[in-house]
């Protein structure tokens, strides 16, 4: 039976790559799902055409930093080489999202591997993955 979500409710999540820190020294996400409208705007954000002509173009960069755009709301204990702190930054327009400048802090593959949870509203359990 289906079990209602709630469209905005957020869930921690530890990248794959801190799993087998202690738990005091790993990042945690703060992550969401998205909502119907704005999983429509990602897909719709993927393909681009011009008009007249009839090729398509994929647009997977756009596509990923807008599920990261509307689906990371937050972090905690994401340090520096240095040990400080990185601020958790949202701009000040509508819809607030985070900034570019917070994403640039991420790799590319710890940026898939959240896009990817976030799709899929939290992590896929052994169970479901069979």
């Amino acid at each position: 039976m289906p079990i209602a979500l709630d469209p905005k409710a957020t869930f921690e999540y530890v990248l794959e790559d801190d799993r087998t820190l202690d738990a005091e020294a790993q990042t945690r996400f703060t992550l969401r799902g998205l909502t119907v409208a704005e999983e429509a705007r990602v897909a719709d954000s993927m393909i681009s055409s011009i008009p007249g002509q009839e090729e398509l173009s994929f647009r997977s960069g756009t596509h990923q930093l807008t599920v990261l755009r509307y689906g990371l709301r937050g972090w905690t204990n994401f340090l520096t080489a240095e040990g400080v702190q990185v601020p958790f930054e949202t701009n000040k327009g509508a819809p607030r999202h985070v900034t570019d400048d917070c994403l640039d802090r991420l790799l590319p593959r710890h940026r898939q591997e959240l896009v990817s949870v976030i799709l899929e509203r939290g992590p896929v359990s052994e169970a479901e993955g069979e």
